[in-house]
């Protein structure tokens, strides 16, 4: 049994040089699929940690009536502390609000001149919410708009910071939709290539083949070794393609953190390397291997 396999596995190897040029495009088409695969999988981690930071900003600003006194502000917070929804709730004067607006906009004269125009302080005392998840948010405005804060809350603004989550989110999923439509294509266009280079190879074989009939070899020795052509093709794309994405890490890793805000892409790389060796081994494979097939059965009448 073993002589059997090495026989197939030889004679694939040989069909496999001997088709040199072609397979180096097959290889080379394959290795662009099997890229976007792997860069479709490395951008579902970029995009986690992007809306978690965003998330981690998130929070409701409750606006307080400047008619509510000390004790009615001190027992909202405190009503909202106890609920289990609530992370924190922290309380900000209209001086604290001032104060931060004001280094929020160090670097914009026109803004800090207004303020001077104004005279007086514009802004309201406020509460910070922040929940404990962000699907908690819809419980605790729906307490806010409520009758129990009614005497206490002037606005409450958090709307416009959801939406800023929903834009990002729909925006991720149309690429990610993109890139999957387009790594399929290059599937397809893999497979094609790889079952025209499969279908020469039956053609430069065929003496072989004949012989092989008339000395009685069955059909799956006849048929493995162009199987086994499809499968190195996809396992040499697999490794060049784990190769050129080690590269581009160790290139791009300080401009990705850079431009996600910490994202370590070198140890997303660390982490995740045996999914990633699966993902390019198996599309590899089953790429080769797919084609292979295709082509022994349209060419291949064993």
């Amino acid at each position: 049994m073993f002589t059997y396999i090495r026989r197939i596995i030889r004679f694939g190897w040989q069909s496999f040089l001997r088709e040199g040029s072609l397979n180096l495009a097959t290889i080379f088409v394959i290795i662009v699929t099997i890229s976007l695969f792997t860069f479709l999988f490395a951008s579902q981690g970029i995009v986690e940690h992007l809306i978690d930071g965003i998330k981690d900003k998130i929070d409701i600003s409750v606006y307080l009536n400047p008619e509510s006194s000390q004790d009615e502000i001190i027992d909202a917070r405190d009503r909202l502390s106890e609920l289990p929804a609530v992370k924190s709730v922290t309380f900000l004067s209209n001086d604290e609000v001032l104060e931060e607006f004001r280094k929020r906009h160090v670097n914009d004269p026109v803004i800090l001149e207004s303020l001077e125009v104004v005279g007086s302080n514009p802004f309201y005392a406020s509460l910070n919410i922040r929940a404990q998840n962000t699907n908690e948010y819809a419980s605790i405005l729906t307490l806010l708009n409520s009758a129990t804060f009614e005497d206490v809350v002037y606005k409450v603004d958090y709307l416009e910071k959801k939406t800023v989550i929903d834009k990002l989110s729909a925006f991720i999923d149309n690429i990610n939709s993109v890139g999957l439509v387009s790594a399929i294509i290059l599937a397809i266009v893999s497979v094609l290539v790889a079952f025209n280079t499969i279908r020469v190879a039956i053609y430069d074989a065929s003496r072989e083949i004949s012989i092989m009939r008339l000395v009685g070899s069955p059909n799956k020795f006849i048929r493995g070794p162009f199987i086994v052509q499809g499968i190195i093709n996809g396992t040499i794309a697999a490794i060049a393609s784990c190769l050129l994405f080690l590269l581009v890490v160790n290139i791009l890793d300080a401009r990705i953190n850079d431009m996600t805000n910490g994202f370590d892409l070198k140890q997303w790389w660390v982490s995740n390397l045996s999914m990633i060796i699966v993902i390019q081994l198996a599309s590899g494979i089953a790429l080769g291997s797919v084609s292979s097939l295709i082509a022994i059965r349209k060419y291949l009448k064993v």
